[in-house]
Formats: C-alpha cells, sequence, structure tokens
C-alpha cells in the first residue's frame, strides 16, 4: 500500500486541494502541518524550497498543481478519457490565475480599501470568467465542469470559492448560478463535510 505524506502549512491554501482529492477519494494519507515560523525548519529538504510538497513512498513531489493532477490520476479524478483529463487541466489552471489577483485582497488591512480592491477584482477578472464557467456547467448539463462525473477540477472551484464566500459573502458567486450549485454539491459530499468539519480552522 502506498504511503502519501502530504507536506504544507496549517492552512487550506494551496495543499488544500490535495487534501480534497485524498479525502473524496477516501485515501489514507499523512497530513503533515506546520506552523509559519517553522519553515525555515522545512524549506532546505524541499525540492525548490516551496510548499506543498507529497511523498509517495518517501519519494517528494513538489508544485500543487503537479501533485493534485497526479493524485487525481492515480484515484480516479482527473476524467474519463484524454480529452477530458486536458479540459479539466484547464479549468484548474485558470483558478491559479485568479488566486494571484486574491492576495492584494487578502493581505489588506485597510477595510475600505479592501472593499475597493474586491469589486475592482471582481469585476474585472473574476465575473467574466464567472461567465464562461456558466456556460460551460451548462453546456455540459451533468452539473460538473466535464464529463458526467465529478473531477479535481469540480474540488478546485469549490477549493477557491469556499472560503471567498466565507470572507466575502455568497454575493461572490450569487450571480452564477450553476457554480454556486456545483460549491453546494461539493460541499454536502459527506467525505468532504466530514473533512471541513473536523480540519483545523484557518484564516487562510
Amino acid at each position: 500500500m502506498v504511503h502519501y505524506k502530504l507536506i504544507y502549512f496549517n492552512l487550506r491554501g494551496r495543499g488544500e486541494l490535495a487534501r480534497l482529492v485524498l479525502h473524496h477519494q477516501e485515501v489514507a494519507f499523512e497530513d503533515f502541518r506546520f506552523e509559519r515560523e517553522e519553515w525555515p525548519k522545512y524549506k532546505a529538504g524541499t525540492p525548490f524550497g516551496q510548499a506543498p510538497v507529497l511523498e509517495v513512498d518517501g519519494k517528494p513531489l513538489a508544485q500543487s498543481n503537479t501533485i493534485a493532477r497526479y493524485l487525481a490520476r492515480q484515484h480516479g479524478l482527473a476524467g474519463q478519457n484524454e480529452w477530458e483529463q486536458s479540459q479539466a487541466d484547464m479549468y484548474v489552471d485558470c483558478i491559479y490565475d485568479l488566486i494571484t489577483g486574491t492576495r492584494p485582497i487578502i493581505y489588506e488591512t485597510d477595510k475600505e480599501k479592501q472593499k475597493e480592491i474586491l469589486q475592482k477584482f471582481l469585476k474585472e477578472t473574476v465575473n467574466p470568467h464567472l461567465e464562461k464557467l456558466e456556460q460551460q456547467l451548462i453546456k455540459n448539463g451533468t452539473g460538473f465542469l466535464v464529463g458526467k462525473s465529478i473531477t479535481w477540477a469540480d474540488l478546485a472551484y469549490y477549493s477557491f470559492f469556499s472560503p471567498m464566500t466565507e470572507r466575502f459573502g455568497d454575493s461572490v458567486i450569487d450571480n452564477s448560478p450553476h457554480l454556486k450549485k456545483l460549491v453546494e454539491h461539493v460541499a454536502n459530499i459527506p467525505q468532504i463535510k466530514k473533512y471541513v468539519e473536523t480540519r483545523p480552522k484557518t484564516t487562510l
């Protein structure tokens, strides 16, 4: 039996998608978390001085997308054929464009400025992307972004928008009913729900 050890900060962040893939498929793994001040202790032992790192029987794999994609392919969440796999990859890659835009919002301490930055980000970046997602969900007609069953792409959008709505309210996706339904669907999957209820409480 393969032993997985996921090494990441005690945050959701870039390690959460891999955790969601593993929990969704009910795959046992070691969820090794450390605090920010402990990072120097582990940094030198990572392939690129970055986290997360997935150890597979002691062998390290770095880069968050690569880790989650590997796990999705190993455990049946990557898509049913090469086309679906490429489509799922495409949607996940789009999320990382969105993640980059959230940093100024998250780290802004002035509430008024934060609100201004958020509104600009939603208008110029998120909303145009949501329109495309809505079109795809309607076109696909299964409730999922790709194919007839859930993929890591669906988990990725849940992973991104769940903390966004927690922090800034449901209005972030209110105009995207199909995406909102997808996020709610993932949140109510029993194994995901159980994980969310028991995971460490973190702000990010």
